[in-house]
């Protein structure tokens, strides 16, 4: 299928989870603009029915947290309901969240929900729309996390943990549905974000850093405190240049609709960057350069 082929757009439906803000909401509208049927998923019914306003009603709204097994259920009903023996033909994993901090001072419950959002959501929401994706010979495409899914980052252990495993578990399952019909791929986003939604994501992570820092005794406050304001600092930097989201948008389209989808694509010279350093370079190399950022 060419991406841009209106004529073949007709009918074809995807669910994009994680589509409040951000990646999953402007691939949303984008999706929308180019002809796909499009389904929102969101926790939230305001945020639904903000991305409806926004898409002129071409975007319907699904209540969906990936990390509850009976509000997956629901979805997978009404977007049974709607799409009917036609099936479903795109899935985009994209919704995620989570920072831990310092690995030894991260609770169960905060490891726990990182990881029942980033990775096991993905793998059950997938479970439970495969059965769709196969009538349709649909597309898979799965978020992953750029340079943290490739190149462990102090501080943030758990978060990239949750984004390596995606790594693996969708080189799995595009091995596993290769003669199915059904096509998967994993797009790896840089730093990405709507001027609108930056404000959002600097309170929210600045928030999961005060509480990193809480958590920590004071005996370890020299230790962990001054890395986790400089890599604060770090990515904030990112923050300030991120590139919009409409950049990932227009792989993820390309991941659903072109006739050969590629295994992987790469958004930013930063996920590049952080590929090429897991690959390349000796672990003594990438433990100078985080301790040269943040002090450790």
């Amino acid at each position: 299928m060419d991406p841009g082929d209106a004529a073949t757009m007709a009918g074809y439906s995807v669910l994009i989870t994680g589509a409040s803000r951000g990646i999953g909401r402007a691939t949303a509208l984008y999706l929308a603009r180019m002809g796909l049927s499009v389904f929102a998923g969101v926790r939230r019914p305001e945020d639904g029915a903000r991305v409806e306003a926004e898409s002129d009603g071409q975007v319907r709204h699904v209540l969906l947290d990936v990390s509850d097994d009976a509000s997956i259920a629901r979805a997978l009903e009404e977007v049974e309901a709607a799409v009917g023996a036609a099936g479903l033909s795109g899935l985009v994993n994209n919704a995620a969240g989570g920072f831990g901090g310092p690995l030894e001072h991260v609770t169960r419950a905060e490891l726990e929900q990182i990881f029942a959002v980033n990775f096991h959501g993905v793998v059950l929401t997938t479970r439970a729309f495969l059965p769709l994706l196969r009538r349709a010979k649909g597309r898979i495409v799965n978020v992953g996390g750029g340079g943290a899914g490739c190149l462990a980052i102090p501080l943030m252990g758990v978060g990239c943990a949750s984004k390596f495993a995606i790594e693996g578990m969708t080189d799995a399952l595009r091995m596993e549905l290769r003669r199915t019909g059904v096509r998967v791929s994993l797009v790896e986003p840089g730093m990405t974000y709507a001027d609108a939604d930056k404000p959002i994501f600097r309170a929210a992570m600045n928030a999961d850093f005060d509480r990193a820092l809480a958590r920590i005794p004071d005996s370890q406050k020299n230790h962990y405190g001054p890395a986790l304001d400089r890599l604060r600092s770090f990515n904030g930097s990112f923050l300030d240049r991120a590139a919009p989201p409409e950049v990932v948008a227009r792989r993820i389209h390309h991941a659903l609709t072109a006739r050969r989808p590629h295994s992987r694509y790469w958004c930013g010279g930063e996920t590049l960057l952080g590929a090429g350093l897991a690959r390349l370079a000796p672990a003594r190399v990438r433990d100078a350069i985080w301790g040269r950022i943040t002090g450790l």
